[in-house]
C-alpha cells in the first residue's frame, strides 16, 4: 500500500494511525469471541449443572453484548436469607474488556463476605446501572435490600432511588476512609475521622467534634470536607445507627 501510494506522506494516515487501527479491530474480535464463549459457557451451565442460575444480557445496534449480569443457585439463596445489606461497587473499566465489573455483595450472619450476582456494564451510567439492578430484582423475586452501600457514585445513586426506593442509601466506610487519607494525608486527621464515621455519637456531639475537626486541621476551605459533609445523612454512624442495620460495611 505504501509502494503503490509513493511513501507514508500520500496515504492520508500516519503508521500509527494504521497499528490503532488494527489494535481496536483485534480487541473487537477478542470481544466478540469471549462474549460468545461466556454465554456458551452459561447455557451449559444451566443445562447441565445449575439449572436455576440466573442470566441476562443486553445488546446494542449492532449485535454487540453491552451489559451481562449472572447468580447462580447459591447466590440467590445466600440473598433471599441474608437481604438486610447490598453492598454494590464497581471496578471501573479494570479487565481486558475495558467494562466496569460489578459486584453484589453483602454478609451473612458470620460477618463472613457472601455474593448476591455479578455483572459487566457498557458504561457507569444511569441507564447501564437502571439496567443491572432491575435485572437484579428480577432474579431475585423483586426483594429490595433494606440498606444499599456504595462508593457514592452519582449515577449509581441516581439508579438506586429510582430502582430501589424502600431501600436507604449508604455510603461505603471503607471508600470514605480511603479517600479522606488520599485528600487531606494526615494519618492523625484520618484516625479522628473514623471516629466520627463509626462511633455512636449522638447528633449534637457529631456536630461538636466536627467543627473541632475543622479547627484542629484548618479545613474549613477544604472543598472535599465541605463535599463529606453535605452527604454526612448517607455515612457518618450518628444520624442513623439507631434504626438501620448496615453489616459495618
Amino acid at each position: 500500500m505504501v509502494q503503490q501510494a509513493g511513501g507514508f506522506e500520500r496515504l492520508g494516515f500516519t503508521q500509527k494511525d494504521a497499528y490503532n487501527k488494527a489494535a481496536a479491530m483485534h480487541r473487537a474480535e477478542t470481544v466478540e469471541t469471549d462474549s460468545e464463549g461466556l454465554l456458551g459457557y452459561l447455557a451449559s451451565k444451566i443445562d447441565s449443572i445449575d439449572q436455576t442460575l440466573y442470566a441476562k444480557y443486553a445488546i446494542d445496534e449492532e449485535d454487540q453484548l453491552c451489559h451481562i449480569f449472572w447468580s447462580d443457585s447459591g447466590c440467590q439463596r445466600d440473598y433471599m436469607c441474608f437481604s438486610d445489606v447490598l453492598a454494590f461497587d464497581t471496578t471501573y473499566r479494570s479487565n481486558a474488556f475495558n467494562k466496569p465489573l460489578v459486584m453484589f455483595v453483602g454478609v451473612n450472619n458470620h460477618f463472613w463476605t457472601r455474593v448476591f450476582g455479578f455483572a459487566l456494564l457498557l458504561n457507569k451510567k444511569i441507564e447501564s446501572y437502571k439496567w443491572v439492578l432491575e435485572t437484579f430484582l428480577d432474579c431475585m423475586h423483586r426483594r429490595q435490600p433494606a440498606v444499599v452501600v456504595t462508593d457514592g457514585d452519582a449515577a449509581m445513586k441516581a439508579a438506586i432511588i429510582l430502582c430501589f426506593p424502600d431501600s436507604t442509601h449508604r455510603l461505603c466506610g471503607w471508600h470514605l476512609s480511603t479517600n479522606a487519607t488520599s485528600n487531606i494525608k494526615s494519618p492523625d486527621f484520618t484516625k479522628a475521622f473514623r471516629k466520627l464515621l463509626y462511633n455512636h455519637y449522638n447528633i449534637p456531639q457529631w456536630y461538636e467534634r466536627w467543627d473541632a475537626l475543622l479547627d484542629k486541621f484548618e479545613l474549613h476551605d477544604n472543598a472535599w470536607a465541605a463535599t463529606t459533609y453535605e452527604q454526612r445523612f448517607h455515612w457518618t454512624e450518628a444520624f442513623f445507627w439507631w434504626n438501620e442495620y448496615y453489616a459495618e460495611l
